[in-house]
């Protein structure tokens, strides 16, 4: 299956994430990736705590959702990668905003499994099933 690359260029991408633009890389197609590594390891070598931490947390699940919707027509062509990319999309994005709030001295709540909050991802799954 030939990838699909989002058409953007660095200096938007840099532009729109700021606090993790030293993570990201640009491609000559111009898709987009995020090292998580870089972003935590970046924060803990800057010291970074409380609302400066939680803004980057929110900005890291931020970049994660744009990055979901630039690879649409990728995924219209494949169920099963469709799944696997907003579900794992969904968990990164529900755990990066739990991370903010216990930064920011809010109190996230209890952990909701992923196929309550997200019905809609499991109500396709035995279809994923069938065509993966």
């Amino acid at each position: 299956m030939k990838r699909r690359e989002p058409s953007v260029s660095a200096t938007v991408a840099l532009d729109r994430w700021p606090r993790i633009q030293h993570a990201l890389t640009v491609q000559d197609s111009g898709y987009v990736d995020c090292d998580y590594p870089s972003v935590v390891w970046h924060m803990d070598q800057q010291g970074m705590r409380g609302v400066e931490r939680a803004e980057t947390w929110e900005e890291l699940a931020e970049f994660y959702e744009w990055r979901l919707t630039t690879r649409a027509g990728e995924m219209a062509e494949a169920p099963s990668l469709r799944f696997l990319l907003e579900t794992w999309t969904d968990s990164m994005c529900y755990a990066l905003r739990r991370s903010a709030a216990y930064e920011r001295g809010d109190d996230p709540g209890p952990v909701v499994e992923q196929s309550q909050r997200r019905p809609d991802l499991f109500a396709h799954r035995s279809v994923v099933e069938l065509a993966g």
